[in-house]
């Protein structure tokens, strides 16, 4: 006991050095300090993985999953999709224009080879007749089609004429009619057409055009066109005509043959598109203990792409990855505050408070950190976020719990690579937390809440493990093992934690309300013995004190816990106040009227001094100092009015020093102190519930009157509530008993002896 005291003795010491502190600067250091922490926390590994190995490598060891996870394999994914893409069916669309374009083409060169032969054949005769300057008239002629034209020559050659030409000649035509045609053709098939008579060119014209216009009604594909011209090739080969003439048409049909049949682009790449998109991405499960490289295997591009999913392959520093993670943990900072600024005011300007919850944030996320070392299903579900969820229920509020809890989640997310899982059931496992204690009454509530969280992390880890497909059930049955360690978990460090967190932060819980109420305390049993009737006071004080702030929503449990301590400080010298002076000598008779004002109201100092040793919290400690306000111990203010013949009294020194009520139930215990005390000395049928009534409405009034309440925060409302809550308590305890008939006593004991 000795040690717990020193200890709480130093914890305050140390808060009022260290945290008791108001202004904006330091809100802003442990800000800072708090954003680094978590930086780091989800940045950095605790410690180095334990694989480096690069694809080609030889194992040395076996190395297993230490956890199942299910990935999409992208290499695969990416080469079904590309053998969709390829396979997809090309869009090809139908060129009317080839067929024309084609028969252009043969005939162009027909008559280029008819229509040449006649000009050379022409020129040649000129040129032997006529004289040389003609000659070189005729030659520049030669060189003007539209001249050749209009000379009005025949182009038909008779068959002698046509074999009058020696190789020099037809070689001359050759190039003449290479000038006029768009496509290659060899030497010897143009020697063969400009040697074949008109009829024989003519046929051989009307040939290659059915030749090409029966391959044309068909779909040629530019792929196919290879394949077409062995087909005209062959064709042309199997005609009843001469082998010179055959080939002559095969090489025709070969060269101007052309695809009709084009490939549509937008519509081939839409195609492939749909293709793509109907390729489901393929998943790949690894489960836990699933051995990815055994020991002597040569390690591939995948096995290292499992590894570092699993997290279990050495890297380099991915400073995108970090980048991100701060990112987030700025921006969920950033909101936390800016939440508890708009809307939680009472929070936002209390630096305790403020720092309270981020050390349990930091001790949360720390914890998952560790965690995620083991990489094992059972320690995944084990992050206590419901131990932060409870104590902040029971120091501060269940909202201010509420929105930390969600906070705790989505910080929690990128420490378990934005596992959903593990988000969904930190959070819920807080609320459950959150509602199990909404009205603590022992210690006892709180392990009862871990049991609670326990009870629904089974079912709801259950169910997200039913929803996975392929769930491996030994998985299953870890994860909901490791839920139930969880609530256990909570259970006891909040237990735990919570009274060093009230000493530190000087946080009073209602479970430290409910302990100081007990009148097993060693303060409250000594003031049993030492000074029964202030005890008994108190005891009083306190039913009225809490009854009254039940009634006007103020904290009932705060009022009635320091209502038995308020006047603590009357056992270091109990018997110079009167309810502890049962009918024997008073000393006040024997001091001066300004001594026992002073000793009444060392009372007071006394108080806080026993208070502080015994590590009270402060809001019991403030109550203590604010009960009495400043009001005049008028008793001895009037008693010292009437011996003093100087009349240098002074009013000041027969008041408290105060201060004010600053609380609704600081101003609670004032007003039923008073009330306790006056109607205990007051000589008058107490058994009248309007005479009690008038008798507290006046002395509320006076306390209103004397501005004893200005910063109690309580409304003339409230003090109407106040007073009728302390008439129905004092109605109980003052009312008249009923007396039995002297005949129906006698009747009970006669009774009583036949048995």
């Amino acid at each position: 006991m000795k040690f717990m005291k020193k200890l709480r003795v130093r914890l305050r010491n140390w808060r009022k050095e260290y945290l008791d502190f108001s202004t904006n600067t330091y809100k802003v250091i442990w800000a800072v300090i708090f954003f680094v922490l978590i930086a780091l926390i989800l940045s950095l590994d605790l410690i180095p993985n334990q694989v480096d190995l690069r694809a080609g490598q030889v194992s040395q060891s076996d190395i297993t999953a230490p956890r199942t996870i299910t990935f999409i394999d992208e290499s695969r994914t990416s080469e079904l999709r590309q053998r969709a893409a390829d396979t997809a069916p090309r869009v090809y669309e139908e060129d009317s224009t080839v067929e024309e374009e084609v028969i252009n083409k043969v005939n162009n060169l027909f008559e280029a080879v008819s229509e040449k032969r006649s000009f050379f054949y022409n020129n040649k005769i000129s040129l032997s007749a006529e004289s040389e300057q003609e000659s070189e008239q005729n030659i520049q002629e030669t060189e003007n089609p539209e001249v050749q034209e209009t000379d009005g020559t025949d182009n038909v050659l008779t068959t002698a004429e046509i074999e009058n030409f020696d190789q020099d000649e037809i070689n001359e035509i050759i190039g003449l009619v290479r000038e006029e045609i768009d496509f290659e053709i060899s030497s010897d098939s143009l020697s063969t057409l400009i040697t074949l008579n008109s009829d024989e060119l003519t046929e051989l014209q009307e040939r290659a055009h059915n030749l090409l216009q029966n391959k044309l009604g068909s779909r040629i594909l530019p792929s196919d066109l290879p394949e077409a011209r062995e087909e005209l090739r062959q064709s042309a080969m199997e005609m009843d005509i001469s082998r010179s003439k055959r080939l002559v048409l095969a090489e025709i049909a070969e060269t101007v043959i052309a695809a009709n049949m084009f490939l549509n682009q937008e519509a081939t790449t839409s195609r492939r598109q749909e293709a793509i998109s109907e390729v489901e991405a393929v998943e790949q499960t690894v489960r836990q203990g699933e051995i990815i490289v055994r020991k002597g295997d040569v390690v591939t591009e995948s096995d290292i792409d499992i590894l570092e999913r699993l997290g279990l392959q050495k890297s380099g520093i991915n400073y995108y990855n970090i980048t991100g993670r701060n990112l987030i943990s700025l921006i969920l900072v950033l909101l936390l505050g800016f939440y508890f600024y708009k809307y939680q005011k009472s929070v936002w300007q209390d630096n305790s408070k403020l720092l309270l919850i981020e050390l349990l944030i930091l001790t949360v996320v720390f914890f998952a950190k560790i965690l995620t070392l083991f990489q094992n299903p059972f320690v995944d579900f084990m992050v206590p976020t419901a131990m932060a969820s409870i104590l902040l229920t029971v120091l501060i509020g269940s909202d201010t719990a509420l929105i930390t809890t969600l906070f705790i989640s989505l910080l929690i997310a990128p420490v378990y690579d934005m596992n959903f899982n593990i988000v969904l059931t930190s959070f819920l496992a807080g609320l459950i937390g959150i509602f199990s204690v909404t009205k603590v009454k022992e210690r006892g509530d709180i392990i009862r809440a871990g049991l609670n969280v326990s009870f629904i992390l089974v079912f709801l880890i259950g169910g997200l493990s039913l929803m996975q497909q392929n769930q491996d059930w030994t998985y299953l049955i870890w994860s909901i093992g490791g839920g139930i360690v969880n609530g256990l978990l909570v259970g006891v460090l909040a237990n735990g934690l919570l009274p060093y967190l009230e000493d530190l932060f000087d946080m009073t819980s209602s479970v430290k309300l409910l302990e100081l109420s007990n009148p097993s305390q060693p303060i409250l049993k000594r003031m049993l013995v030492e000074a029964p009737g202030t005890y008994h006071h108190s005891v009083i004080v306190g039913n009225l004190a809490e009854t009254a702030a039940e009634d006007v929503g103020a904290d009932s449990l705060l009022a009635r816990a320091a209502a038995y301590y308020h006047d603590i400080g009357k056992l270091k010298r109990p018997y110079f106040f009167s309810d502890n002076q049962f009918g024997g000598e008073n000393p006040h008779d024997k001091t001066s009227p300004n001594l026992s004002a002073l000793i009444i109201k060392s009372h007071v100092k006394d108080g806080v001094e026993m208070a502080e040793e015994n590590g009270l919290p402060s809001k019991i400690i403030d109550i203590i100092k604010q009960h009495h306000g400043t009001n005049l111990i008028s008793y001895f203010y009037q008693q010292a009015l009437q011996n003093n013949k100087h009349d240098d009294i002074e009013k000041k020194d027969f008041r408290y020093d105060g201060p004010k009520p600053q609380s609704r139930e600081a101003a609670i215990i004032m007003l039923a102190d008073i009330t306790e005390a006056a109607l205990r000395s007051k000589n008058f049928n107490k058994n009248n519930h309007d005479r009690i009534e008038g008798f507290v409405r006046g002395l509320v009034k006076d306390k209103l009157i004397e501005n004893q309440l200005d910063q109690s925060n309580l409304t003339l409302s409230d003090l109407d509530t106040i007073v009728k809550s302390f008439v129905k308590v004092l109605t109980g305890i003052y009312h008249q008993r009923v007396e039995y008939p002297e005949k129906l006593l006698k009747e009970m004991k006669g009774g009583n002896n036949s048995d």
